[in-house]
């Protein structure tokens, strides 16, 4: 019998962790694309393929502009629940928000998005290995909307899937694209979003207190956002480090789309109620329990002081949701000041909110070649992403 040693390396992002199952005889048994890398004796290749970097950002929005005046007014803020005008806008940071027709599907502004992605990057959609649909919205439960979103920018060929995570899918669309690339399952990967997330507003809370597990919704906003992620061999750019973490014991503070609801839902005779419904309170807490923890970390591991950062990117639910986190932690005020924020004009972006802001950073000149960026987002269940980069 054999005698079988297992040996491992590990660094997130930017050299890939590798097990090669090496038998007594110091053979080891390794992918075709190493089989000329390997030394004599035990030695292996630490990575099977390239690193991964973004090749091309895009991001579509709605021409209709929503004023957060407009949203108290259709809700009733002032006259059934007795709040000032201007009550929404001063504890949100919001001031306006985009909305799609109501007809529009997610899959068309994912596709929109990716247009501009493939476009940014230089890529034929024919040579998209996998498409990774990451919205929280889709066009409907079966087939993946991946598939329509894959068939609408031309990627026939392309392995096609739904993957979600709520406000964090589109970040983790982007950790399985890299994982797939430096596998060597994928050269190019297409991670997409599109949003109606204005669908699952709430309209007519019942109480002061459904009105305040309403107001996370008031704030959605539609779009659409994508990234192609693409092997390189450019050591200088590309992902550098990424941290996930989680609390699932969390999942109970913001619920969308729940099935078979204690009240039927107007919409789809009870099957699905679309209404979001957030504690933001308890959120907020339990989300930046996580924070430091993941910024420690990537940053560490990334090797970066806070002060050599170029841009950062931050998912924002709300504008005062940013705020108050971000001085909250040790190193927040020079986050801060390297911060791309959207939120007063486009609300809460959710699945889109990174790539909108990429897209807007890199027309500026902020978001340019060699930027050292610091990406950080939260979700509903609750889960953390922090994630460095290098533009």
């Amino acid at each position: 019998m054999l005698n079988h040693r297992t040996y491992a390396t590990t660094r997130p992002f930017h050299s890939q962790s590798v097990e090669a199952t090496v038998p007594g005889d110091g053979s080891a048994s390794l992918p075709e694309t190493d089989r000329t890398r390997r030394s004599s004796g035990i030695s292996v290749s630490t990575r099977y393929t390239r690193d991964a970097r973004i090749s091309g950002v895009g991001a579509v929005l709605p021409s209709r502009t929503v004023t957060t005046a407009e949203v108290e007014e259709r809700v009733g803020i002032c006259e059934r629940f007795g709040l000032e005008r201007g009550w929404l806008e001063h504890v949100s940071g919001v001031r306006t928000r985009r909305w799609a027709d109501p007809e529009t599907l997610p899959s068309e502004l994912a596709v929109a998005a990716a247009r501009q992605a493939l476009e940014a990057a230089d890529v034929d959609p024919g040579l998209i290995d996998v498409v990774l649909f990451t919205g929280i919205t889709r066009d409907f439960y079966e087939p993946a909307t991946a598939n329509v979103v894959a068939d609408g920018v031309g990627a026939h060929h392309a392995r096609a899937l739904d993957l979600g995570n709520a406000c964090n899918g589109l970040l983790d669309g982007l950790d399985v694209a890299n994982l797939m690339i430096r596998a060597g399952h994928a050269r190019r990967v297409l991670v997409a979003t599109g949003e109606r997330a204005s669908v699952s507003i709430n309209w007519k809370p019942t109480s002061r207190e459904e009105l305040m597990r309403s107001i996370a919704g008031l704030l959605l906003s539609d779009g659409g956002g994508a990234f192609v992620v693409e092997a390189t061999d450019d050591p200088e750019r590309g992902l550098r480090e990424r941290t996930f973490l989680a609390d699932p014991s969390k999942w109970r503070l913001a619920l969308g789309g729940r099935s078979h609801p204690a009240e039927p839902c107007p919409r789809c005779d009870g099957v699905v109620d679309p209404r979001f419904s957030c504690d933001g309170v308890r959120l907020f807490s339990a989300v930046f329990a996580l924070v430091p923890a993941a910024l420690e970390e990537v940053m560490t591991r990334t090797g970066w002081t806070y002060s050599e950062l170029d841009v950062a990117f931050c998912h924002e639910a709300s504008g005062r949701y940013a705020e108050t986190g971000l001085a909250r932690l040790p190193e927040g005020r020079t986050i801060a000041t390297k911060l791309w924020s959207t939120v007063e004009r486009l609300g809460n972006t959710t699945t889109l909110s990174i790539p909108a802001a990429m897209v807007e950073a890199q027309a500026a000149g902020a978001l340019a070649p060699g930027a050292k960026v610091l990406v950080l987002s939260s979700c509903a269940g609750i889960s953390v992403a922090a994630l460095t980069l290098v533009w």
